[in-house]
């Protein structure tokens, strides 16, 4: 025999069914239709991410056959596939087609172009910062090698201290101070080179050279003028 507890609990879960299933009458579809956007829109989303990868990686293999051009000596062929993904490709290929035309115009004696091309890169400031300073780096070497010591020297102070490529920075205004013949600013930059401890093996090894030669020109001077004094007596 039911008791009056048990009736009065199931008419409380009769009319939560029959609340429930107002809400649902009501509010279902809308449930539903989000549901299903939420499941269109990862679909959608990962779809992108598909296409996104695809297409950069025939950008890649588009990138790795200009390299190939390149090194065969097919120069005008791999020139026109690189300004093609430079204007069309996916993923970071743009920048590294880019940077890849300006070296093939240093190699081919048309420094402007590739410093122009370099500097374009280095002032951009939506590619991210290591390739900013990389192509600023490729800009003031040819700059160098232009005799352009003082631009060099202005360009790239800023980065001999955090920068990642502070290394090459530091290398590149210590010969713009030697093209000077500034043997008293060059000095304290070779040493500081040759001894951190972070150089890189190689251009640690340059830098003790670039010391030893700055050292000797400090002496040369002071033995001539001893040696005159002498002949002079």
């Amino acid at each position: 025999m039911m008791s009056e507890s048990d009736f009065i609990r199931e008419v409380d879960e009769e009319l939560r069914h029959e609340q429930i299933k107002k809400l649902w009458d009501k509010f279902g579809p809308y449930v539903i239709g989000f549901a299903l956007l939420v499941v269109l829109g990862t679909a959608a989303d990962k779809g992108y991410e598909y296409w996104r990868q695809t297409q950069a990686a025939k950008s890649g293999d588009a990138f790795i056959q200009a390299l190939q051009l390149s090194d065969e000596g097919k120069k005008d062929e791999a020139m026109a596939a690189l300004e093609a993904i430079k204007a069309d490709g996916n993923g970071g290929y743009p920048v590294l087609a880019e940077m890849r035309i300006a070296s093939e115009k240093a190699a081919q004696g048309d420094a402007d172009a590739a410093i122009a091309l370099f500097k374009d890169a280095a002032s951009n400031a939506d590619l991210p910062a290591v390739i900013q300073s990389l192509a600023r780096i490729r800009a003031n070497a040819l700059m160098l090698d232009q005799g352009k010591a003082d631009e060099v020297i202005n360009e790239l102070t800023a980065l001999m201290d955090n920068d990642g490529f502070r290394h090459s920075a530091r290398e590149l205004v210590m010969l713009a101070y030697l093209e000077k013949k500034d043997y008293a600013k060059a000095m304290p930059i070779a040493e500081r080179i040759s001894q951190d401890a972070e150089t890189p093996p190689e251009l640690r090894q340059r830098a003790q050279v670039y010391v030893n030669y700055i050292r000797s020109q400090y002496e040369e001077p002071a033995t001539a003028g001893k040696d005159a004094k002498e002949t002079a007596q």
